[in-house]
């Protein structure tokens, strides 16, 4: 809802610990974020155990409200993190085959669909990107190399660096509202 979103009151009440305030946002987010997470790990009592320690976490460490921006995008974001890391830990597993195996029998064939089609549209917003921001976000987020490495390697500054990193997540953040509807259909 905008009232959450967009209101520095609302987001300066939480971050001084209004517990009315904390409230108003537990109710209002609860369902959507829980629905979300389910899309990634569809055990319902996991989904509730991540998104209730994602709601403890952001109580304990509320005063840093103030500096959040957008609320959605901070809340959906950190919840796809949490369901992504309960899923890679999921499927550690011995070996190459049997971490094939419990992936396969993991997800159905429409939700695989479901990821392969978000996971091609996200790839498709990361190729439209200009060439060297496309270069950097790659080499940061799928090969993990860091802000002064990318630099080094590139002959940047690190500024440059983080630059265009950020450039690339306000680009994937306008994607936020599309994937959300297309994992919570999924369901």
């Amino acid at each position: 809802m905008d009232k959450f979103t967009n209101n520095s009151f609302f987001m300066s009440a939480l971050a001084e610990g209004n517990e009315k305030a904390f409230d108003a946002l537990f109710v209002e987010y609860y369902p959507k974020v829980l629905r979300f997470v389910m899309c990634f790990c569809h055990d319902k009592s996991e989904a509730e155990n991540i998104v209730q320690e994602l709601f403890m976490e952001l109580w304990i460490k509320r005063e840093r409200f103030i500096k959040i921006e957008n609320l959605d995008n901070y809340l959906f974001i950190s919840a796809r993190n949490s369901a992504i890391h309960y899923v890679k830990q999921s499927l550690v597993c011995s070996d190459e085959k049997s971490a094939c195996n419990v992936q396969s029998n993991y997800i159905s064939g429409e939700m695989k669909l479901c990821y392969e089609e978000l996971y091609s549209f996200i790839m498709s917003e990361i190729g439209s990107m200009p060439e060297q921001r496309r270069r950097v976000f790659v080499m940061s987020r799928v090969d993990g190399l860091s802000n002064a490495e990318i630099a080094q390697r590139l002959g940047i500054s690190k500024r440059t660096v983080e630059t265009h990193i950020s450039l690339a997540l306000v680009q994937l953040k306008k994607l936020l509202p599309i994937i959300g509807l297309l994992s919570i259909m999924a369901l």
